[in-house]
């Protein structure tokens, strides 16, 4: 594991690396000075000696009991993003396999709010700045035909990033956790790639994704990695719950 070499780090905990936005997220990061990253995710394609990988499926959670988060001091900084999003079927409810809402759910909600526990636990009584950053989606805040696991698990996300909220104010200020859950906008991502191949038979709202690809209006997930590390470096985000094109 990373051990704390300067007198000030930022260490960002980030899942699903391997595409979209948390590769790009890594790439900007390994940039930076003072910088250590530790990527979790089933496949790493990062070499470089300011990152760290842990392999994980989050469709299996008992992994996540066996991560363990970098030592850190007084004053450094340290970042959890969960990133990591899966849809495994887009089917109507009645069509969907057990495994596949079962999958989503462990990904898309269990394995971040398991995470975070792990996470306050680690650094609660630590005195320095710690953020937990939930890339949610605009999808969990309304009804989407054939999406109903996605649309709830990220659903779920929201609600249990406002409760922790809430909670982390029994705590003295200085040893709170900020926490936000943040709709990305609609990414071009492989995700994308999977809405645009679906069978219209099950989804009715296919042609509206093929359309945002052939029209370019699909955001680049270098540009909302940008924004997101900004929008946290300048503290810009003032409520939990978050639309990215609203910041």
């Amino acid at each position: 594991m990373i051990k704390n070499t300067t007198n000030k780090m930022k260490y960002y905990i980030i899942t699903g690396i391997s595409s979209g936005i948390g590769e790009a997220l890594v790439k900007i990061l390994l940039k930076q000075n003072n910088t250590k990253v530790i990527g979790i995710s089933k496949k790493n394609i990062f070499s470089n000696e300011k990152y760290y990988h842990i392999f994980s499926d989050f469709s299996i959670t008992e992994f996540i009991e066996n991560i363990q988060f970098p030592e850190i001091e007084e004053n450094d900084e340290v970042f959890l993003i969960n990133n990591a999003g899966v849809i495994s079927e887009i089917k109507r409810i009645g069509n969907v396999e057990t495994k596949s809402i079962i999958n989503d759910f462990n990904v898309n909600a269990i394995a971040p709010l398991l995470l975070i526990n792990k996470f306050i636990k680690k650094y609660q009584n630590i005195n320095s700045k710690k953020t937990i950053l939930n890339v949610s989606s605009g999808a969990g805040r309304h009804t989407i035909d054939a999406w109903t696991t996605y649309c709830a698990s990220k659903s779920a996300m929201d609600m249990f990033s406002e409760n922790i909220y809430v909670e982390q104010q029994f705590y003295p200020e200085e040893m709170r956790f900020s926490i936000y859950s943040v709709a990305p906008g609609v990414v071009d991502t492989p995700m994308q790639e999977k809405i645009r191949n679906s069978d219209e038979n099950n989804f009715s709202e296919k042609e509206k994704f093929v359309l945002l690809k052939k029209n370019n209006q699909l955001s680049n997930p270098n540009d909302i990695a940008e924004k997101l590390i900004y929008c946290l470096d300048k503290g810009l985000f003032k409520k939990v719950k978050i639309d990215l094109r609203e910041n």
